[in-house]
């Protein structure tokens, strides 16, 4: 066993100091990046969606950019598109086409940055943002996920809820890889192949039949991953028994 270290041995455990930083945060001298400026810096402001699923139809900006001080909007079609990425091993990552990017045309969530507006100064930025007009196709959308599982219930995207088409198995051939390779082996978009018919989903995640995001509770009164309600006949979960009349 290592001996025991007593405070006394260390220069700082167990003892009061003062660290470099610690004056001149408390006095308000210290400096963070908010604090700096340089010649022909610009400030943004993002305009949010006000809507938790819609698509963009139309933009009129022209009332902001005509405003002095304004020097750039940009949307998403402005932003590079997703590219792959190398990690420090040489491991590629592949770019992910419906993750989440710095601004959107169809935002899933309230929020959601849909334009970005540069300008001389924060001020000017807010105000041309107040003059940016944009027409909303409102679409469905769903904050609970088993509202997603009921006959004709919304789904979060439009495409489906499902996330990726799955790579056809290594040793797939014929109409098997083919249907893998086109996103069919899923419903919804693609993503999973449908449970067994005498299951009761993937153990906890799969699919509905409108393509959401979990499988509907099988018929015979089966549930979602390890969960099973308990016997009709007095039986209980896991191992515990429950007392019979007269027992304590």
């Amino acid at each position: 066993m290592p001996n025991k270290i007593t405070p006394a041995e260390h220069k700082l455990i167990g003892k009061n100091y003062t660290t470099p930083d610690l004056m001149a945060k408390v006095t308000g001298k210290s400096k963070y990046a908010e604090d700096y400026r340089a010649d022909g810096m610009l400030f943004t402001k993002l305009l949010l969606s006000p809507l938790p699923h819609a698509r963009v139809r139309r933009i009129d900006a022209s009332e902001a950019l005509a405003m002095p001080g304004v020097k750039a909007i940009i949307t998403m079609d402005d932003l590079p598109a997703p590219a792959d990425s190398l990690t420090d091993n040489g491991t590629v990552i592949r770019a992910n086409k419906r993750g989440e990017r710095g601004l959107t045309m169809e935002p899933l969530y309230q929020g959601e940055p849909i334009l970005a507006v540069a300008a001389v100064d924060e001020l000017t930025a807010a105000e041309a943002i107040e003059k940016i007009r944009i027409d909303y196709e409102r679409l469905p959308f769903v904050v609970d996920p088993l509202v997603s599982l009921r006959p004709g219930g919304p789904n979060a995207r439009t495409d489906g809820n499902t996330w990726f088409r799955p790579a056809p198995p290594p040793n797939a051939k014929g109409k098997e890889a083919k249907e893998a390779k086109e996103g069919k082996g899923g419903r919804g978009g693609g993503g999973f192949a449908p449970p067994p018919q005498d299951s009761g989903g993937y153990g906890g995640y799969g699919q509905s039949p409108q393509g959401g995001g979990f499988p509907a509770p099988p018929q015979d009164g089966g549930s979602y991953g390890a969960y099973q309600p308990p016997p009709q006949g007095g039986g209980s979960y896991g191992g515990y028994q429950p007392p019979r009349d007269g027992e304590a």
